[in-house]
């Protein structure tokens, strides 16, 4: 490896190794907390590499040993897996404690060769990070499932990842000001500044679509009315009125125009935002096209701060929609790289777009 790893990439292969050494994971509630008595026992871990290959990671047959194979069954290597603790929690201290943005840790590094591991963390074209050979004691079977990682340790990390794709388009109507005198607002709450500089001057924003075809069907294909409830509460958030999801989900129930057009209560505007949160979480992403079934079959793993790994799996969905709903807030991304915020001409009409990300609170 030439380059350092973040964070979140490191934490993963943390993850990695915290289960080839507990053999299980616990599950949380809602508030990350773990649930005591139940848990998911882990037997292999499947990890592809950087030449195609599959390396598979046996941790059913003995305590103390990893029978590292290939795809075809053939013994790799008997790693020995007493020490793994040891060294596990020495990983996760580097991880906790670099301010850098990329690092490198030699001793995970060193770990890597003996593991004959060839990269950190799974490609970025899926959407499982860490797939698995579990024992589903309650089917009594041992499904092979895909789990997506998300850290906790360092800074908040995101759900919904912005893009060019996750612009939102509102005409501006009735407003008396200056264009270009909004579009020079360069103060640190710039893209609210501006918003609440178009609302001061007379105009209104409302939501005609947004630029990519494939984002807004896969939003409706969560729910056709989708589109319309993420860009009120992307307006709303920029309005400065509320940040956290729960709150901008409550201002939906409240705003008399949704009301009169929609007559949703808030229970019901709450079940269509877990709905997406989920969605987001376990498979869709904006550019692609999405079948409406999750990418990451056995749920989601979460890399706590204090060093603890816990999973949510398909029998405690409803503790992880919560989770997502209760712990997730808007967020602004880069400007000038998601080419958003200014007020633009057409038609002799005029724009602006807005811009959607979700992160997790801290």
């Amino acid at each position: 490896m030439k380059e350092g790893n973040n964070k979140g990439e490191w934490s993963e292969f943390y993850a990695f190794l915290k289960i080839l050494d507990e053999r299980k994971l616990f599950a949380a509630d809602k508030n990350l907390e773990i649930i005591d008595g139940k848990f998911f026992v882990f037997h292999k871990i499947i990890r592809e590499e950087k030449d195609e290959t599959t390396k598979i990671y046996d941790i059913s047959h003995s305590a103390t040993q990893v029978l590292i194979t290939n795809e075809e069954g053939e013994l790799l290597k008997k790693f020995d897996a007493r020490l793994l603790k040891e060294k596990t929690l020495k990983i996760f201290e580097k991880i906790k404690s670099e301010k850098s943005r990329s690092f490198k840790i030699p001793e995970a590094q060193e770990l890597m060769k003996e593991l004959l591991c060839m990269k950190v963390k799974a490609s970025n074209a899926k959407k499982a990070d860490l797939v698995a050979i579990i024992y589903d004691r309650i089917s009594k079977t041992m499904p092979m499932l895909g789990f997506s990682v998300k850290s906790m340790v360092g800074g908040a990390s995101t759900l919904f990842n912005s893009g060019l794709t996750t612009n939102f388009i509102y005409e501006i109507k009735g407003f008396k000001g200056d264009i270009s005198t909004v579009n020079s607002i360069k103060t640190k709450a710039q893209i609210r500044d501006r918003v609440s500089e178009i609302k001061k001057q007379g105009g209104l924003l409302e939501y005609i679509g947004t630029p990519n075809e494939q984002f807004e069907f896969n939003m409706k294909m969560i729910d056709t009315a989708l589109p319309e409830f993420i860009a009120q509460m992307l307006l709303d958030y920029f309005l400065n009125k509320n940040r956290t999801v729960s709150a901008l989900t409550e201002g939906l129930s409240e705003n008399e125009k949704m009301r009169k057009k929609f007559g949703l209560s808030l229970t019901n505007y709450e079940y269509k935002i877990k709905n997406f949160l989920d969605a987001v979480a376990l498979g869709m992403v904006p550019s692609k096209p999405w079948d409406g079934f999750s990418k990451a079959h056995g749920g989601y793993i979460v890399i706590k701060e204090n060093g603890d790994v816990i999973c949510y799996h398909l029998y405690n969905r409803d503790e992880f929609r919560s989770y997502l709903y209760e712990n997730t807030k808007f967020d602004t991304p880069s400007t000038t790289k998601y080419k958003f915020g200014k007020i633009y001409t057409e038609d002799e009409k005029i724009y602006i777009k807005l811009n959607f990300q979700v992160r997790f609170l801290k």
